[in-house]
């Protein structure tokens, strides 16, 4: 009777943890949309997009020229940051997939859909060494993995989704270099004090 009762009690807890995991991963999730829906930043990112989505005016975030350009830049890369980061929390079931599809489900493919173009020549970053363009397919994976899992209309980006850029500088943000994923960068300078 002994080691029933034991396994019955360890049973027992981890369904109080499953559980109260579960609750955790829904209450991030609300709280995240409710964020989103309330807070004067994101609504403010959210008209950005939108307006930037309705009048087709991503193509000119790329090498902004005017400071409306570059805050539109900012503003959208910010909204798509956020999908990024929901995206994230979902794969790594932080938050709940369930929950955010219901309440969100089509906007995340509408608006993954509406900036994919742009999301694909930002994925094209050059190589100054090799004075070429490479293509980095985890800038916005999370987000493409999202939309797809929602949609099967969702775009579906690859580096034969486009061509590669004919422009052979950085002629934007948007083409910076970025470093390589597991290069630490340099070492940052040794503090020295004075005597």
């Amino acid at each position: 009777m002994g080691p029933a009762l034991v396994l019955i009690s360890v049973f027992v807890a981890w369904l109080g943890i499953r559980n109260a995991r579960a609750v955790a991963r829904q209450k991030a999730t609300l709280d995240i949309i409710e964020k989103f829906e309330s807070t004067e930043h994101y609504r403010s990112l959210n008209e950005a997009f939108s307006a930037t989505r309705k009048a087709g005016g991503f193509a000119a975030l790329h090498d902004p020229q005017s400071d409306e350009e570059r805050k539109a830049r900012a503003d959208v890369q910010d909204y798509l940051n956020h999908y990024e980061l929901v995206a994230i929390g979902i794969r790594n079931n932080i938050l709940d997939e369930k929950i955010y599809k219901e309440w969100m489900g089509s906007a995340v493919v509408r608006d993954w859909n509406a900036a994919a173009s742009y999301i694909q020549r930002e994925r094209w970053r050059l190589n100054e060494a090799k004075d070429d363009f490479v293509y980095r397919p985890r800038l916005y994976a999370s987000y493409q993995w999202l939309a797809s899992r929602f949609s099967r209309d969702a775009l579906r980006l690859t580096n034969a989704s486009s061509d590669k850029p004919q422009l052979m500088h950085a002629g934007g943000p948007g083409d910076d270099p970025l470093p390589e994923p597991n290069d630490p960068g340099p070492a940052p300078p040794a503090i020295v004090d004075d005597p």
